[in-house]
């Protein structure tokens, strides 16, 4: 009795250890999560898709842009994607991990979407006191009208803290001659979004960076104002860019002086935004990242995702969940 009671122990073990070794772990797939709302939606949207098409874990992990990087050069899995490349303000990072010469580490969809940025005020300021250009700015009787604090000096929010563009913005400032009207604000985009709601309840007057899409655009009369066309970057680090341009109107110096090294005398190119992930998982997950490589997401699209963000009535899941159920023929696209 006690052998064959040991020759059942000894045969169970064996099940157990052919079925443990048969049975590989779910991949996890890490999203990196950024502090804007359309990154927000997409990040989302991703997850949904992925926990619905593919054998696989899906986590979401706050981490400023840079750590993102750096993790999905590493390959390791701590993240994976980054949601939301707007790819001329990451152009560094571009450059050095997934354009061609790079390093190949970061790859990205093939289709990005198209987004705008620039410098908006309320449609009431414009319409009341003519103020379409960047050019306007540079004069002190219309700097008064965004004067928030009563010091006599404009305000204008530059982007939240850690955003690349926060530098190019007061660069322009510096270049359009509007810097010694106004007094740089860098903060969340949660609180300039809350500023811009005051300013509208009481008709005053506001003026910050954004970009397109975004819900704010649905809910206010916005207008962004002009600036001469962008002509190219001149700068020596873009030299391997399709936009450079020695005579080009955009110089960004990226050094220790980089207000006083660079001028920027025209408007943002339009931006393509792509997703991007690790081409680790291409060994780990290929199935996710040739699903990754497919999606093709429209600005209209994103901008709906926000707006139904914005009016706080569901989480980013449940808006997530409720336009990928009603977008199956979008998602098949995505899955071929």
């Amino acid at each position: 009795m006690m052998k064959k009671l040991l020759s059942t122990c000894v045969l169970s073990a064996a099940i157990g250890l052919t079925v443990s070794q048969g049975v590989s772990a779910k991949e996890t797939i890490v999203l990196g999560e950024l502090n804007w709302d359309g990154a927000v939606a997409i990040e989302h949207v991703l997850k949904v898709v992925m926990e619905e098409n593919f054998d696989v874990n899906v986590e979401i992990i706050a981490a400023d842009q840079a750590a993102i990087w750096s993790a999905m050069d590493s390959g390791k899995g701590s993240i994976d994607v980054f949601p939301d490349i707007w790819t001329t303000l990451q152009d560094h990072a571009w450059a050095k991990f997934v354009a061609e010469g790079g390093t190949g580490s970061v790859k990205a969809n093939k289709v990005p979407y198209l987004g705008e940025n620039g410098f908006f005020i309320p449609g009431y300021i414009q319409d009341e006191y003519g103020v379409k250009s960047v050019s306007d700015l540079a004069k002190p009787e219309i700097a008064k009208l965004f004067d928030k604090d009563g010091d006599g000096v404009g305000e204008y929010w530059a982007g939240a803290s850690g955003w690349e563009l926060v530098k190019t913005n007061q660069i322009k400032a510096k270049s359009y001659g509007f810097d010694k009207y106004f007094t740089p604000e860098i903060f969340s985009s949660s609180i300039m979004q809350a500023q811009l709601k005051k300013a509208y309840r009481k008709k005053e007057g506001i003026l910050f960076y954004y970009w397109t899409p975004a819900w704010i655009h649905y809910a206010y009369d916005l207008r962004k104002l002009e600036e001469p066309a962008f002509t190219g970057y001149s700068n020596e680090s873009k030299k391997d860019s399709k936009d450079y341009n020695p005579d080009g109107c955009y110089n960004y110096a990226n050094t220790d002086n980089w207000l006083a090294d660079s001028e920027i005398t025209c408007d943002y190119p339009i931006v393509p935004v792509h997703i991007g992930y690790t081409a680790s998982l291409e060994g780990r997950a290929p199935e996710v990242a040739k699903f990754l490589s497919n999606v093709s997401l429209d600005a209209d699209v994103v901008s709906q995702w926000i707006f139904a963000l914005s009016t706080g009535e569901d989480e980013a899941s449940v808006v997530a969940k409720k336009w990928v159920d009603s977008n199956s023929d979008i998602i098949k696209s995505w899955l071929k």
